[in-house]
Parts: structure tokens; sequence; C-alpha cells
């Protein structure tokens, strides 16, 4: 290729390895249907199986299993017989490492947690969720996944840009709106560990309750009120007429006190 044939700058892009059946649509085929049972009864993922070159995709097998009801009979016989319940949201899904890693490469590759569980060869949405209350490893597989799909976003978003065309310009500009509120959605502030503030110990507070009496001056004989209040500092209770007592420190007398 000489620089004539060079594709013009800024609209090169790489082209990803093909991956089962991602790269192109595979057709129906009685064959490949029963390869596919086969495998699956010897206790194969469905998916990892539709991972490989000449097979079809996920969606295309639950496409497969919807018009063809003896395809679909066929592949719940290979789910039970390869130990696993026969429909995606039946029965009971025990958690595995395998299925976790799955899961968590799928997000990576930009599939959501709603598409992974309506997928019959996966656990239904529910199970992902109680899985991620439940098991801290798992949990933090997703949370990896969650920022691996944002940097994948950033670089979604540059490709728009760069590719847009006046042509194109509002409908780059709509996806762009969306994306840029899933990477708001995604931002680190819902998907970090959550910070917990250390909890400020409450301000000591000393109540001091004070004391009258009436008592009778013994040179004058006159009768007084007298009040009494402990010193804070020492425990002992103190006159408050005697000579040199002054409030404690900080006191605040309560209204008519």
């Amino acid at each position: 290729m000489d620089e004539n044939d060079a594709p013009p700058a800024g609209r090169v892009r790489r082209r990803r390895a093909p991956r089962g059946g991602r790269a192109g649509s595979v057709h129906w085929s009685a064959k490949v249907a029963k390869r596919i049972c086969e495998r699956v009864a010897a206790g194969e993922l469905l998916y990892a199986v539709c991972r490989e070159p000449g097979m079809p995709t996920p969606q295309s097998v639950r496409l497969w299993a919807r018009d063809k009801p003896d395809f679909a009979e066929a592949l719940a016989l290979a789910r039970r017989a390869g130990g696993r319940p026969s429909h995606s949201g039946g029965g009971v899904w025990s958690y595995c490492a395998e299925t976790g890693e799955e899961i968590f490469e799928r997000l990576c590759e930009g599939e959501s947690l709603t598409a992974i569980g309506k997928d019959p060869t996966m656990p239904c949405l529910s199970t992902i969720f109680y899985w991620r209350r439940r098991i801290p490893a798992f949990e933090e597989q997703v949370q990896v996944a969650k920022r691996i799909q944002a940097e994948r976003f950033c670089d979604l978003g540059w490709e728009l840009a760069t590719e847009a065309t006046p042509e194109t310009a509002y409908l780059t500009h709509v996806r762009l709106s969306q994306l840029r509120w899933t990477a708001g959605v995604m931002a680190p502030r819902v998907f970090r560990i959550k910070t917990v503030e250390p909890q400020t110990p409450p301000e000591p507070l000393t109540v001091l309750v004070r004391h009258f009496r009436i008592e009778t001056d013994p040179a004058t004989g006159e009768q007084k009120v007298v009040a009494y209040c402990p010193n804070p500092e020492t425990g002992e209770v103190e006159r408050e007429d005697a000579p040199g007592w002054r409030p404690p420190a900080g006191a605040v007398r309560l209204p008519g006190g």
C-alpha cells in the first residue's frame, strides 16, 4: 500500500480480533445446534462455548431457542445434564468463580448487568445482585469492571467526537449527551467505597445544681437566702456569698436562676 492508499488522518481505527460469533452472524445449523448441546451437556458454560470461532452469540442461541421449540427442549435437557438450571432464573444458581469471571469479562466489554441478566446462559439479575451483596470478592470484581467500563466510555466518546461529520453532528450530540450522563452516574462518588467520617464526640456537659437555704445571721438576727453551688473541680459544695467565691468557668445560669 503506497501513501496514496493510506486512510485519512484521525480516522484510523484498530480492528478487534474476532471472538466467536461476535465478529459475524452465524446462521442456524442443526450441526452447530447439536454441537452446542453436546458441549453444554458435558458441563461447559454456554457462554464459554459461544466465545469460540464459528459459534453463534448467546443472543443468537436465545433466538434459536425461542423460534425452534425442539432446540429449546434439547438445550434445556443439555443444561440439566450439565448440572445447571434449564433456563436463566430457573432453579437455584450457586455462585462459582467461573461464572463470576464471565460476568466480569462481559461487563468489561461494555455490556450492562441488565443485559447479562436477560441472557439465558447466565444467572438472572436478582441473583447477580444477591451475589454482590453476599460475596465481597464478586462485588470487588463488579466494581473493577465498572471502572473499566468508564474508561471505555471515555474512549468511545473520543471516537464519536473525532468521527463526527456535518451530517452526523446532531446524532453524535445525542449520543455524547447520553454517554456524559452515563459517565456521571458511574463517577467515583457512586462506585467508590463509601468513606465514613469519624464521629465527633460530644462536648462534656456538667450540670451544677444550686441549693438555697434560709439562714439567720447570728449577729443581727436577720434571715436571708443563701445559695450553695458545687465546685466542679473539687466536688465540694461552696457558699456563693463566701469571700473570693467565683462562678465556675463557662457556667451559664438558667433564666430566672
